[in-house]
C-alpha cells in the first residue's frame, strides 16, 4: 500500500514536473525579453517594485486559500459534494471582497506607498512603479481565484491544468513585452499582466465549474468557514513577517546602485528553476494526497510520504545548487546578456546568483514541510518558522548588506532559510512521533557527496567546452552549455549509483516498469 502511494505521487509529480519546466522555460523567456528591452535598469527595478508591493495584498488572503485545502479535502475523502460546495464558496467569497477592498485602499496613495517602500528610486524609476502598483492591485483578484481552482482540481485528482495555467500566463506577457515593450517601456506590462492573469484564471473555469466545487457568490459562517478562517490567523501573522522582509529588503536593495533590485530578481528567477521543476511539483501532488491521508487516518502511511517527498525534492534540489554556484557567471551570461544587459549587469546578477543558490535545498526542505504541517491542519508550527525566519532575515540583511551589497542581502538569505529548514526539519520530528528521519539524513548526504562530484566536474567540462569563459556567439555558447550541463547531470547519477542512492534506483525502476508496460500493450495490439 505505501509503495502505490508513493508511485502514484511520484507519477503524479513527474507529470506536474513536465508542464512546470514548461513553465520555467517560458517565465525564463519572460525574463529574457525583459533583461534585453530593460536590462538591470530602474525600468525593471521598477516592475520589481511594483510587484513585490502588490503581491503584500495577498497576506491575509493567500492564508485563506491555503487552509482551505484541508477542509476541501476532509468533504471530498467523505464524499460530500454538497459541503464542498459550500465552503467553497463561502470562503472565495470572502476572499475576494478581501482583496478588491484592500487593493482600493492602496490605489489613491499609491505614490507615497511606493516612495515609503523605494527611497532609492529615481523620480523616472518611481513613476513607472506607481502606475504598474496602481493598475495590477486590482488585478490581483485573478491570481487570487486561480488559487481557488487550482487547491479545487487537486484535490479532486486533476493536476494538469493548474500546472499548465502558469504556462499560458507567461504566454500572455511576453506577447505584450514583446509587442509594446519597445514602444512604451516597461509600462507595457499594465497591459501584459492584467491579461495574463486573467488567462490563468479563465483556463480554470470549464474544469472547476464540472468539480462538485464550483461556487456561487454567498457566504455561510458556518463550523467550516470558521475552521478555514481560524486557521488562517496564525499563518496571516507569518504572512506579514514574511511580506515584511521582502518590503525591507527591497528597501534597502533601492538604496543601492540602480539595476540592484532587477539584478537580485532575475537572479532569483534562475534560482527558482530547480524549485519549480521538481519542489513544486512533488509539493502540488504532496499536500492533496498528504490531506486526504490526514482526513482517513492513515499516520503511518502520512509519515512516509512526508520522508520520500523530502527526500525527492532533496535528490534534485542539492545537485541544482552546486551546479548554479560552480557555474553562475556563464548561466548568467548565456540566458540574459543580450540587447540593453551588459557585461556588468552580468557581474552584478552572477554575483547575487551565487550567493543566492546555497538557500535552494533548504527552500525545498521548508516547501515540503510546511505542507506537511497544513495537511495535518497545524498551522502555528510552519507560522512560528515563518516569523523566526523573515526575522533573521532581515537582520542579517541590515548586518550585510552595507559590506557586501547586493551580495550580503542574498547570503543573507540563504543562511536564514537554511536555518529554518533545519529547524523546521527538528518540530516535524516531535509532531510526527516515528518519523524516519535517519534514511532522510542518508539520502541527503549521499546526494550532497555526489553533488560535490559533480561541481568539480562541471567547473573540469565547462573549461573544457569554452563554456565558462564565453565565445560570443549564443549558438555556440548554448551548445557549450548544454554539453556542460548534460555531462554534470551524468555525473550526478553515476556517482548516486555509486553510492546507492535510493531515489535513483527508484527512478530506473519506473521507468523501466513503464517501457515495459507500453511495449507490452504495443506486442499485444499488434
Amino acid at each position: 500500500m505505501l509503495l502505490s502511494t508513493r508511485r502514484r505521487v511520484f507519477e503524479a509529480a513527474f507529470v506536474v514536473m513536465l508542464l512546470n519546466i514548461l513553465s520555467k522555460i517560458l517565465g525564463l523567456t519572460r525574463e529574457q525579453i525583459f533583461a534585453m528591452f530593460f536590462g538591470a535598469t530602474g525600468q525593471l527595478d521598477a516592475k520589481v517594485a511594483a510587484e513585490r508591493i502588490t503581491s503584500a495584498i495577498t497576506v491575509l488572503s493567500g492564508p485563506v486559500s491555503t487552509t482551505f485545502l484541508p477542509v476541501l479535502a476532509g468533504y471530498a475523502a467523505r464524499g460530500d459534494s454538497e459541503g464542498a460546495k459550500r465552503i467553497t464558496s463561502s470562503i472565495v467569497s470572502l476572499s475576494m471582497v478581501l482583496v478588491l477592498a484592500m487593493a482600493a485602499l492602496v490605489i489613491i496613495p499609491a505614490p507615497h506607498v511606493v516612495r515609503l517602500l523605494s527611497p532609492g528610486f529615481g523620480e523616472d524609476t518611481l513613476a513607472s512603479a506607481t502606475l504598474l502598483t496602481r493598475v495590477l492591485l486590482p488585478a490581483m483578484v485573478f491570481p487570487l481565484l486561480s488559487a481557488f481552482g487550482k487547491s479545487v482540481l487537486n484535490t479532486y485528482g486533476r493536476f494538469g491544468i493548474p500546472a499548465f495555467a502558469p504556462s499560458l500566463q507567461n504566454m500572455v506577457i511576453i506577447a505584450a513585452a514583446s509587442l509594446f515593450g519597445p514602444v512604451m517601456g516597461v509600462r507595457s506590462l499594465a497591459i501584459g499582466f492584467p491579461l495574463a492573469y486573467l488567462a490563468a484564471f479563465a483556463l480554470h473555469i470549464p474544469a472547476w465549474k464540472r468539480s462538485p466545487a464550483w461556487p456561487s457568490f454567498s457566504v455561510r459562517w458556518d463550523e467550516s468557514t470558521k475552521k478555514v478562517i481560524f486557521m488562517a490567523v496564525p499563518i496571516i501573522l507569518g504572512s506579514i513577517c514574511g511580506q515584511l522582509y521582502i518590503l525591507a529588503n527591497l528597501n534597502l536593495a533601492s538604496r543601492l546602485p540602480e539595476g540592484s533590485v532587477a539584478a537580485l530578481s532575475l537572479a532569483d528567477r534562475l534560482r527558482q528553476f530547480p524549485l519549480g521543476f521538481f519542489a513544486v511539483a512533488v509539493t502540488t501532488v504532496l499536500f492533496p494526497t498528504l490531506s486526504g491521508m490526514w482526513a482517513k487516518g492513515d499516520k503511518e502511511g502520512f509519515r512516509a510520504a512526508t520522508v520520500n517527498g523530502i527526500r525527492f525534492v532533496e535528490f534534485v534540489c542539492i545537485p541544482a545548487a552546486v551546479g548554479l554556484m560552480v557555474l553562475a557567471e556563464p548561466i548568467v551570461r548565456l540566458v540574459y546578456q543580450r540587447g540593453a544587459f551588459t557585461p556588468q549587469h552580468t557581474a552584478l546578477t552572477a554575483a547575487a546568483l551565487t550567493a543566492y543558490a546555497p538557500a535552494i535545498a533548504g527552500m525545498a526542505a521548508q516547501s515540503v514541510t510546511t505542507f506537511v504541517f497544513y495537511s495535518s491542519q497545524e498551522t502555528r508550527v510552519p507560522v512560528a518558522l515563518s516569523v523566526g525566519t523573515a526575522l533573521l532575515n532581515i537582520i542579517l540583511d541590515a548586518l550585510l548588506s552595507r559590506p557586501l551589497g547586493l551580495v550580503g542581502l542574498a547570503l543573507a538569505h540563504s543562511i536564514s532559510v537554511t536555518a529554518g529548514s533545519l529547524v523546521g526539519l527538528y518540530l516535524l520530528k516531535r509532531m510526527l512521533s516515528g518519523l524516519a528521519l535517519g534514511p532522510l539524513a542518508g539520502s541527503v548526504l549521499r546526494a550532497l557527496a555526489s553533488s560535490v562530484i559533480m561541481g568539480a566536474g562541471a567547473v573540469l567540462v565547462s573549461r573544457y567546452t569554452g563554456f565558462a569563459a564565453g565565445s560570443g556567439s549564443l549558438v555556440r555558447d548554448a551548445l557549450a552549455g548544454g554539453i556542460s550541463i548534460a555531462v554534470s547531470g551524468v555525473i550526478y547519477v553515476l556517482a548516486s549509483h555509486v553510492f546507492r542512492s535510493e531515489e535513483i534506483s527508484m527512478v530506473f525502476g519506473l521507468v523501466k516498469q513503464r517501457l515495459g508496460a507500453r511495449f507490452g500493450r504495443d506486442r499485444s495490439e499488434s
